[in-house]
């Protein structure tokens, strides 16, 4: 449609004016969904545009290239015709062909309706989770792994390759504290309940050890434990099996969630690979980064990020990358992560396969883990090497996101710092509190990310047993649908908002079958596939001659037609909360339709041929969407 547009306006403008490539650019930008379906399907704001070239009102412009295009239509156009308004100019679209072809593309298309090639031959690396390997996975860690999630799923639609990472920081203070308070025997203090995971207990654990070492001043022991951990392989091998069973039980919950990845890094194996010591190498050369001998920073390793224009309102602009005990900092180990990342170091991991995972629709997805021995005979695979890199990580670490980035750019490396992302995000509160793991009151406000499932999972199983008391006598497929609406409600919810939004979650609201939620979202593609069923025998649509097509109808049409441009968006902007609010209107959309469009007893066999097709391809579409969103698809509710 916009083409067609576009190819109008050129063909009128040529007649005032030569088109040059900035006019052209004026052209590609001026085309704009009208804001009520009274001002045609779509508008053009070009007249305000070239009011300073054609040195006349951007009214009289407007009827005058509006006039121009009237007179070029005939019944083979889409353009049914033009109005100016205001100085805008009106397009009204011919629906009828307008369908027939968006019924052919979506139906040829089916699963692959809406992706693109713009990513073909280049690869993205999307880190997200990454949380630290002492407890159990909380909601806040929930929201990152599913917006890091929807981004890789984007990403792949928009023809990417993608690869999914995991950062396992355990050599990080957090652990230190964990393995100081199990050494002392602490943990011997903290009850682990009947049935409770693992890693909710040992949550528990580091959030008691924390409060005694702020409590007694104790910190010194605590680096003494991260010195240890990195020197002494008895005590290594001690703190890397407690961390990998608490990242096995935090897998658990994030495939519950339809949550998978490609590569687990582990930032010990960082740490004994040489990636950072190439890194170190790397900027030892380069004069924006120097060992300080003089002042506070005597002995550390310093960026010079004072040199950039972006750092000079900082009040201390220079970033320490290396203690003077010689202890690298988070941030440098962040950047030897990202240079290697982009395939700058080449230094490589140790890698090894250990599982295969399922997503919410079947589809899986090797599960590979750097690590710190090799076994004869078993095949490696190499990591990173990508054209594009996005960090998700909570919008606390913008700063330090912001350092990993502009270090780059102080080495030059300016094709990786235009592709360096970070996706950042607020926090999310339980319903009474903002809740940390550091003090613990998340077991209190049940905020880890199983027990938000099992209590989000008993709202859904009230509401579907008081919506289908049939199912009692189905209790495998109860716990199905259940299972899939818990997902996907809880999933939604944690999209739907704007990253820079904090929000609360609340069950009752995302467990809704009506209004802005996941389950609303499955709910209408249930209706869709029931009519489907019901007509199975229809297989195919063709139109002939004219028939009246309601304004709802054309409303769903114009939704099923966006959804291409809406991938696209979402993965340029970085925003899944653009997938979720197109999957939300098209749903809408439908319902609408649904409710003053009979299909069944359509008043006419081509009319419900048509409503029969358009249920077809509304099916195809919003499940590619629910997919993006990794919202399960049922057959019943």
């Amino acid at each position: 449609m916009e083409k067609m547009i576009k190819k109008h306006l050129k063909q009128v403008i040529n007649s005032h004016l030569e088109i040059d490539s900035s006019i052209e650019n004026l052209i590609e930008n001026s085309i704009e969904i009208p804001p009520t379906f009274e001002f045609g399907e779509r508008s053009s704001n070009i007249a305000f545009k070239l009011a300073k070239f054609l040195k006349k009102s951007p009214m009289k412009i407007a009827e005058e290239l509006s006039q121009g295009i009237n007179n070029n239509l005939d019944e083979k156009t889409l353009i049914v015709k033009t109005t100016p308004v205001k100085g805008y100019i009106n397009f009204f679209i011919n629906f009828i062909p307008f369908f027939n072809r968006l019924y052919t593309q979506i139906k040829k298309e089916g699963a692959k309706y809406g992706e693109n090639t713009r990513g073909k031959g280049k690869k993205i690396i999307v880190e997200h989770t990454s949380i630290n390997p002492v407890k159990a996975l909380h909601i806040g860690n929930l929201r990152n792994a599913i917006l890091g999630d929807c981004i890789a799923r984007i990403y792949k639609r928009n023809g990417w390759k993608v690869e999914v990472q995991n950062l396992i920081d355990d050599f990080g203070r957090q652990v230190a504290t964990l393995i100081w308070g199990i050494l002392n025997g602490h943990h011997l203090g903290v009850v682990r309940e009947i049935n409770e995971k693992y890693d909710v207990w040992l949550g528990k654990v580091y959030s008691h050890c924390n409060s005694l070492l702020a409590e007694n001043d104790l910190w010194p022991e605590v680096d003494k434990v991260m010195v240890d951990m990195r020197h002494d392989p008895h005590m290594y091998r001690f703190m890397r099996n407690i961390c990998q069973t608490c990242v096995d039980n935090n897998l658990e919950t994030s495939w519950r969630y339809g949550v998978t990845y490609n590569y687990l890094v582990w930032e010990s194996d960082i740490s004994r690979s040489g990636v950072w010591e190439e890194t170190l190498r790397l900027l030892e050369k380069n004069s924006s980064f120097h060992w300080e001998k003089e002042g506070s920073n005597a002995g550390c390793f310093i960026a010079n990020l004072g040199k950039l224009d972006e750092f000079q309102d900082k009040k201390n602009p220079d970033k320490v990358f290396v203690r003077s005990n010689g202890i690298p900092t988070y941030v440098a180990h962040d950047v030897a992560l990202q240079l290697w990342k982009f395939g700058i170091v080449k230094a490589n991991l140790i890698s090894r396969s250990v599982v295969k995972q399922k997503n919410e629709s079947e589809e899986t997805r090797d599960l590979w883990t750097s690590t710190d021995f090799r076994v004869s005979g078993e095949k490696g695979k190499i990591f990173g090497k990508s054209n594009r890199v996005c960090n998700v990580i909570g919008m606390e670490q913008n700063y330090e996101q912001e350092i990993v980035r502009y270090s780059l750019k102080l080495l030059s490396l300016n094709n990786e710092f235009e592709n360096s992302f970070h996706m950042s995000y607020k926090h999310v509160n339980a319903p009474h509190a903002r809740f940390s793991g550091r003090t613990g009151n998340w077991i209190e406000e049940r905020a880890w990310a199983d027990a938000v499932f099992e209590d989000t999972y008993t709202a859904a199983f009230k509401a579907i047993s008081k919506k289908r008391p049939d199912l009692e006598d189905n209790p495998i497929k109860r716990e199905k649908i259940v299972n899939s609406i818990t997902a996907a409600a809880i999933r939604y919810w944690l999209v739907k908002f704007s990253t820079e939004t904090e929000i609360k979650f609340r069950i009752e609201d995302a467990t809704s079958l009506e209004g802005d939620t996941g389950p609303f979202l499955m709910y209408s593609t249930v209706r869709a596939m029931k009519i489907l069923t019901k007509l199975s025998k229809i297989k195919a649509f063709s139109a002939r001659g004219d028939y009246a097509i309601t304004q709802n109808e054309k409303n769903l049409i114009l939704q099923l037609y966006r959804c291409p441009k809406v991938i696209k968006n979402a993965a340029d902007s970085l925003q899944p909360l653009m997938i979720a609010k197109y999957a939300y209107e098209l749903a809408s959309s439908f319902n609408r339709f649904y409710e003053t469009s009979r299909v069944l007893n359509a008043e006419s066999a081509k009319l419900k041929n048509f409503r029969v097709a358009l249920v077809q391809i509304f099916s195809i579409v919003i499940q590619n969407i629910l997919h993006i969103l990794g919202i399960p698809i049922v057959d019943e509710m």
